[in-house]
């Protein structure tokens, strides 16, 4: 089962967006790409809120759009929640009022969370009889979710979600959507632009910049392309690990190392503090415009890079090969 876009264009303005993919529907697909990319755009486009100028959207077998046969299933009917930056809730009503809407208008046949347990589980249950009026920005987005939730589409949406919770809480809620997803076989697909949050709770990568998807498919893969490094600020190069193969860490998910933050040894290191050290074999080493050279370094747990000095690289000998081992301090994970 999928969801497939083939040859689909959607125009706005100036602004035009291709789209050619085809992504499984079963655990969580991130569309990530800097800001102005078309990530927003191409979730609109799924749920029906643009309309296609060619090209057809396709989920699970059955086809939402096709321009080119004039058939266009309206939003309301496609079965999919989509969860805006803004939340979109409604003002008039309580947190619990938002909730329980989507309850009533969910469909028998399917399942989802009642409204006391995803307040549980989104930390919003003290909320419940609030006006969404007085609530913050982050409060917003969780009952938002929560609402999405509740309502049991058969695909969700979900546009920066987090955005405005602080960098810890975010990764906390990211993780249960990852949870949510398997636990209630609730296929999503999560914008953002923070490559972190890629590598934590990517199942699948559609990358996204100017209007075009110029990658897509198994996390694991994707992130280790050229083409998605070239949507990276420089601090931001590196490599993702899963998750299970650090230190403390568990299975499910990956972990983003920077380059910045990994050390090279020649020899295998003794009596230090860091936990995640890994042997390898050089896999590739670029010199970046600045001078700086960038080694790749295949492992075990997978390809680590680390920017290191000219003047390192030649103290330490290394070629392309050779076995050299990465150190990451736990901070830096």
């Amino acid at each position: 089962m999928s969801l497939k876009l083939r040859e689909a264009v959607v125009r706005r303005g100036a602004f035009r967006l291709s789209a050619d993919f085809e992504t499984p529907t079963d655990g969580v697909t991130v569309v990530f790409g800097p800001s102005g990319a078309g990530k927003s755009m191409l979730l609109s486009s799924i749920a029906g809120l643009h309309r296609l100028e060619t090209g057809r959207v396709e989920f699970n077998g059955r086809v939402l759009e096709d321009a080119g046969a004039r058939s266009r299933i309206a939003a309301h009917a496609r079965g999919i929640g989509l969860v805006f930056q803004d939340a979109r809730l409604f003002p008039h009503r309580t947190v619990r009022g938002n909730i329980e809407y989507a309850e009533r208008r969910r469909p028998a046949a399917r399942n989802a969370p009642i409204v006391v347990e995803i307040a549980r589980r989104l930390e919003i249950e003290e909320l419940l009889n609030r006006p969404v009026r007085n609530l913050s920005g982050g409060e917003r987005s969780r009952v938002a979710l929560a609402r999405a939730i509740v309502s049991a589409p058969e695909l969700l949406l979900l546009d920066e979600p987090f955005a405005a919770l602080d960098g810890r809480r975010r990764r906390a809620f990211l993780t249960l959507l990852r949870e949510l997803s398997r636990e209630q076989s609730l296929p999503m697909m999560i914008v953002t632009h923070q490559v972190d949050e890629v590598a934590e709770v990517a199942d699948n990568v559609v990358a996204v910049t100017a209007g075009r998807v110029v990658g897509h498919g198994a996390a694991s893969d994707v992130m280790r392309r050229a083409e998605f490094a070239a949507l990276l600020d420089r601090r931001d190069l590196g490599a993702r690990v899963d998750a299970g193969a650090v230190a403390g860490g568990h299975g499910g998910g990956g972990v983003w190392i920077r380059a910045d933050s990994v050390l090279l040894a020649a020899e295998e290191p003794r009596g230090i503090s860091a936990r995640n050290v890994w042997r390898g074999t050089i896999a590739s080493i670029v010199r970046e415009i600045d001078g700086a050279v960038l080694v790749s370094l295949a492992t075990e747990a997978g390809y680590i890079s680390a920017r290191i000095t000219p003047e390192a690289l030649a103290d330490l000998q290394l070629e392309e090969g050779a076995t050299a081992w990465a150190v990451v301090k736990s901070h830096a994970l």
